[in-house]
């Protein structure tokens, strides 16, 4: 099944998906209200986040500490002065944390009832806070996976479990139609439970959909931006968002998006980020973004971009400055590697697709000597390896 074929596909079955009803929402105060277990995004040096579940309107906090049975420290507010709060999620950020540290916490909600309110205490889990400082890291990332089943429990069975973190990059879904798509999807995707950090990264069809715009909400950035940098041992990553993959004032995206001027923006700080002396001198420089911005025949059209070229008009300049190694995409559902050239110097690496035949985990281990990018089908076959060495 081609590309689009699948596209209509998914539409028409998107409405399938299974979600929280009404009434499990509405569970007295005695029901277990957290649905998930705590899925830490954006980690960090100093910093990660929480984001978890809940089956009514509830409360939280998070304990941690860097022991597990001495949670000595609390993270339970925001910068409005309030205690996080949400009708099906709840999102805690904890800061002024230690490069390198493993650090063991445990979710805890609580109900909005003042007489008696239910408090849960998840179980205790574990994260390692990142570091510039490291020799070596080792991370992987995922594309396209748009809510397959199969296809997310196969990855969550193959992916390392000693990942620092996974990128997510991009067509988490098919396109968002109902309230609770987003939730069940980045939360607890196909009922499982990440056992490492994640990066989410939107891709076009996270952009599409009526509840498309609430897509921020349940997922946590350094920034509040779908856009960031950050140095993981020897690598500087710098994650893009190429937004849409048609104009922004295409009928088939009923005035929904805006892209344009978020990739300005993009290219305004990237322009800044690549002068920051944790990047620039960084020994490996990787970019991750939805679209690719080179794709093997540029003078196709089939009606969207294949390639991000609107991007790649804004961005390359500073990613040619930068030294960009290689760019690593999803989009297509056709794995390719395009090697660099003269006139563009970093390589383009693309992930799979959907199904279960098609879909790839790429995989970046790097130490002082080499990175090596390796992306592989979940039968453990090489689709395509790519080495670098330090700039």
């Amino acid at each position: 099944m081609d590309r689009r074929n699948f596209i209509k596909l998914s539409a028409s079955i998107g409405s399938l998906t299974p979600a929280l009803t009404l009434a499990e929402k509405a569970q007295p105060a005695s029901a277990k209200i957290a649905a998930s277990h705590p899925v830490l995004m954006a980690p960090r040096e100093d910093s990660i986040s929480a984001v978890w579940r809940t089956t009514t309107r509830a409360k939280g906090y998070v304990e941690y500490g860097t022991a597990p049975d001495k949670l000595d420290q609390r993270a339970d507010g925001d910068n409005w002065g309030m205690r996080p709060s949400g009708d099906n999620h709840l999102k805690v950020k904890l800061h002024h944390l230690t490069p390198n540290t493993t650090y063991y916490f445990r979710a805890v909600t609580e109900t909005f009832d003042r007489k008696t309110p239910t408090v849960e205490h998840g179980e205790v889990r574990s994260f390692k806070t990142l570091s510039s400082n490291n020799p070596s890291c080792h991370f992987s990332i995922w594309n396209d996976t748009h809510k397959k089943e199969e296809t997310l429990k196969t990855l969550f069975e193959k992916t390392p479990k000693e990942s620092e973190f996974m990128l997510w990059n991009g067509d988490i879904s098919n396109d968002w139609y109902q309230a609770d798509d987003i939730p069940n999807s980045v939360l607890c995707p196909a009922g499982q439970s990440f056992p490492f950090p994640i990066i989410p990264l939107r891709g076009n069809h996270d952009l599409r959909g009526n509840y498309a715009g609430d897509f921020q909400d349940f997922v946590s950035s350094p920034e509040d931006l779908p856009w960031s940098a950050f140095r993981v041992g020897p690598v500087a990553l710098i994650c893009l968002d190429t937004g849409e993959d048609k104009d922004d004032d295409h009928p088939y995206l009923f005035g929904r998006v805006s892209c344009h001027d978020m990739r300005v923006a993009q290219a305004k700080w990237l322009e800044q980020i690549i002068e920051q002396p944790t990047f620039k001198n960084a020994p490996y420089r990787l970019v991750c973004c939805h679209i690719p911005l080179r794709w093997t025949d540029e003078t196709t059209d089939k009606g969207y971009d294949w390639f991000s070229k609107r991007s790649r008009i804004l961005w390359h300049d500073s990613l040619t400055k930068w030294g960009a190694q290689a760019i690593i995409s999803g989009h297509t559902h056709r794995p390719a590697l395009i090697p660099a050239t003269e006139t563009f110097p970093y390589a383009q690496l693309v992930g799979g697709g959907p199904q279960l035949d098609r879909a790839t985990l790429i995989s970046c281990i790097a130490d002082d000597k080499k990175l090596h990018l390796h992306s592989q089908s979940l039968t453990g076959e090489t689709i395509h390896s790519l080495e670098l060495q330090p700039c």
